[in-house]
């Protein structure tokens, strides 16, 4: 080889590197840091917190805020066409992205260059502590910009993920807000935006008063959107705390658990329930419309199988948001009755089924989920008793 050969071939190489070295760098090299720093389990100072970025799949991009308060964003590149196809639903539109639907002298069902482009916005950013949601990660132009209460100019900023390059420029007249306020607001935006994680600005630049009767508001007169760089140092970061600190504190002792396991399970699932015997035994099938896959899933039925219970019993001490779709059916169920009219479980008859379905707390880490047929709900409890749940460790 020769020594000109070998040189070109260490450039094309070189080239080669540094490319592949740009294309995986991150979106933000210089990480930004957190504004205002709370207290108690929120103190990032202790051990840092979550940051959350949910997909329309469900899926949950996560990142992380260090004990000194940087935000390390985790935005990894995907497939968004794939994605909505993967749920079968029809992406976003795209001026709608902007607030720019419903413009005056626009029809809905127009033609535009964009109806292709798949993209989605993320208003808000959930903040985490041992698996529940502990607040919101917002950036701003400046901390009065949270003010729920008073609305004033200012900046909002928010993630844009897109699937190709474009240049968007749009103006708007809308003589509804939000379709609640009849009154006119003005948009525009002028933005640059590149394939992948785009980060934009929410200018608004001037606020009008609302009134009808005796209510009496303050809502965007004019707004504007660009794109920003994310290092740039007009974008403020601020967590609003949204849990309550007894609400972190259960989660955090629900977090210090160790799960039970697949074997403590199946020792413990009892092969007779009063005159009802095993047929289906199977560990981590999750509940449907639910994520948490350690459980056991159990089927009792007499010999005809004319009464059948098909129960699980979940374990939610590395989940504890669990807990809170269980108390607010608790609260739900029973709200405004006197105690001497609340069961220690919920439940409900399905008539076309036959079924009856009963929800059960048992504890601080364990409830049960069962369905009945041909079996009332007093008679179901009497069955979940036998169960005798609480023995699990």
């Amino acid at each position: 080889m020769t020594c000109l050969l070998r040189k070109k071939m260490l450039l094309i190489l070189a080239l080669a590197f540094a490319t592949l070295s740009a294309s995986s760098q991150d979106l933000v090299s210089a990480f930004p840091k957190i504004e205002n720093q709370l207290s108690g389990e929120m103190d990032y100072a202790n051990e840092g917190l979550e940051t959350t970025l949910k997909q329309q799949n469900g899926e949950v991009i996560r990142g992380k805020i260090d004990t000194k308060g940087v935000i390390h964003f985790n935005l990894p590149e995907f497939d968004i066409k794939a994605l909505y196809d993967s749920i079968n639903l029809h992406h976003l539109n795209f001026q709608s992205l902007f607030d720019m639907q419903a413009c005056e002298g626009e029809d809905a069902f127009d033609e535009t260059p964009f109806d292709d482009v798949y993209a989605q916005r993320y208003e808000s950013i959930p903040v985490e502590k041992y698996g529940i949601r502990v607040g919101v990660l917002y950036p701003v132009s400046d901390k009065k910009m949270l003010d729920n209460k008073s609305l004033t100019v200012g900046s909002k900023y928010h993630w844009f993920y897109i699937d190709r390059s474009i240049d968007y420029k749009q103006e708007c007249i809308k003589t509804s807000f939000n379709g609640i306020y009849n009154i006119e607001i003005e948009l525009s935006a002028d933005v640059e935006l590149r394939k992948g994680w785009n980060l934009i600005r929410k200018e608004i630049v001037d606020v009008q008063d609302y009134s009808r009767n005796d209510y009496h508001t303050t809502i965007p007169k004019k707004m504007h959107f660009t794109s920003v760089s994310p290092e740039s140092k007009n974008v403020k970061w601020y967590i609003k705390q949204t849990a309550k600190e007894e609400d972190i504190q259960t989660a955090k002792m629900l977090y210090s658990y160790d799960a039970i396991t697949k074997e403590q399970f199946e020792s413990w699932a009892p092969n007779e329930l009063d005159d009802l015997s095993i047929r289906s035994k199977e560990y981590g099938n999750a509940p449907n419309g639910r994520k948490n896959k350690n459980n056991i899933h159990l089927i009792y039925s007499d010999e005809s199988q004319k009464k059948e219970i098909d129960l699980f019993v979940v374990d939610y001490s590395k989940n504890p948001g669990d807990v809170e779709m269980i108390d607010f059916a608790y609260a739900m169920e029973y709200e405004g009755k006197e105690e001497k009219d609340i069961k220690p479980y919920i439940t409900q008859y399905r008539e076309q089924e036959k079924v009856t379905q009963l929800l059960y707390k048992v504890g601080d880490r364990l409830f049960v989920e069962a369905s009945g047929k041909n079996i009332n709900a007093e008679d179901l409890w009497g069955y979940i008793e036998k169960l005798d749940v609480e023995k699990l460790p």
